[in-house]
């Protein structure tokens, strides 16, 4: 951090952990972190956590002194909107991995790994192409903290999202200036001309410093994967440092299409994607399943000593459905509002991607020294 914007703003900082639990809340001059007491290992693990503490650490700058619009001096008595979640939380969001890679606490694989695995995420989610960036940072007040069962299918997270839009951002920098500038710059410049002169700053004023950076206008990026839903053109991006995306995958598996949840003793329906068989064969959110091809599908443990449990029947009804073919019928009981109801589904398939970032072949020396002035290692 120190690096990136040139001081340090505060005598002392404290780190409070609370050994149970997960997540983190950023103050002025502190953070207060909930860690699992047994998470510190395997390494994996351990490196999870740096990432947390990172997160927070670097909201020092970015937010409590780096200021979207609205977002301070805050109204306590309404919502304060901005459309710059994705910088202040997915700019945040991407540089935790960064500063701990920085440290060397992390390998470039490991970090590159980590973005493959948020891509996965986000093209997993159909809503995608119904949400853009920005608008999900405006209306997390209505719909990212009140998710409701057709949220994969109109919403994204500007966590998410946003963590990978400023990682190509900062590519997109990188090679517009010919390796003299990048996303670092951004945030300095915000640092320097508004934190420090007790401004906040707009996503006009984002979107401009970041041209300024880059030395050309980026509003085709900005129109695109900002303010738009178009689908990201990965690797006209990731190529100009000599990275690709891969999305190999394995063996086709079944695939219904649902998520479930368990309410005591109740199995129901949490969410359907769009288009999946579940979805276009009549499963509902909300539906009780009660049985698959004419067996119950929740159980109790009858060994219990002092009481009846409900088993997990999540994992006890994903176990069945992996037992299917791509093609199989199943036959779901389920109540619709206290109607008993038998429904059909033929199973699609679909093979588990398996995303990758890695070094395209025979990459030039122009994306190795971009690839070597990003990342600090060479290119392999």
């Amino acid at each position: 951090g120190y690096k990136i914007f040139g001081d340090l703003p505060y005598n002392d900082y404290l780190f409070i952990l609370n050994l149970r639990g997960g997540g983190g809340l950023e103050h002025l001059n502190s953070t207060a972190l909930q860690w699992n007491k047994f998470g510190f290992k395997p390494e994996s693990r351990y490196r999870d956590f740096l990432t947390l503490v990172a997160h927070e650490y670097f909201h020092l700058w970015n937010v409590k002194r780096i200021k979207p619009d609205a977002l301070g001096p805050f109204d306590y008595e309404n919502e304060n909107y901005t459309k710059l979640l994705w910088v202040a939380e997915g700019g945040t969001a991407y540089y935790e991995g960064l500063l701990v890679e920085r440290a060397g606490l992390m390998s470039d694989k490991d970090f590159l790994a980590s973005k493959a695995t948020q891509l996965q995420a986000l093209q997993n989610r159909p809503g995608r192409f119904e949400t853009s960036l920005e608008n999900a940072s405006f209306d997390a007040w209505i719909k990212y903290y009140r998710p409701d069962e057709n949220a994969v299918n109109n919403q994204i997270s500007y966590y998410d999202k946003g963590e990978i839009i400023n990682f190509l951002l900062d590519i997109e920098i990188r090679k517009a200036s010919n390796g003299a500038k990048a996303l670092d710059d951004v945030m300095r410049y915000l640092y320097a001309e508004f934190a420090k002169k007790n401004k906040n700053y707009t996503p006009e004023d984002f979107q401009k410093i970041a041209e300024t950076m880059a030395g050309k206008s980026l509003n085709s990026f900005f129109s695109k994967y900002v303010r738009g839903r178009e689908e990201i053109d990965y690797n006209s991006i990731l190529n100009d440092i000599g990275l690709q995306l891969t999305t190999g995958s394995g063996t086709e598996l079944a695939y219904l299409g649902a998520d479930f949840v368990q309410q005591g003793e109740r199995l129901l329906v949490k969410q359907v994607q769009i288009g999946a068989p579940a979805y276009e064969q009549g499963l509902n959110a909300n539906d009780q399943i009660v049985a698959m091809d004419g067996f119950r599908v929740t159980q109790t443990d009858s060994f219990a000593k002092t009481s009846e449990k409900p088993s997990d029947s999540v994992k006890d009804f994903s176990t069945r459905l992996e037992m299917k073919k791509p093609g199989d019928k199943i036959r779901l009981t389920v109540f619709r509002f206290d109607e008993l109801r038998e429904i059909e589904i033929t199973l699609g398939g679909r093979a588990k991607p398996d995303f990758k970032i890695v070094a395209v072949d025979n990459p030039t020396k122009e994306q190795q020294r971009l690839y070597q002035s990003y990342m600090g290692t060479e290119l392999k």
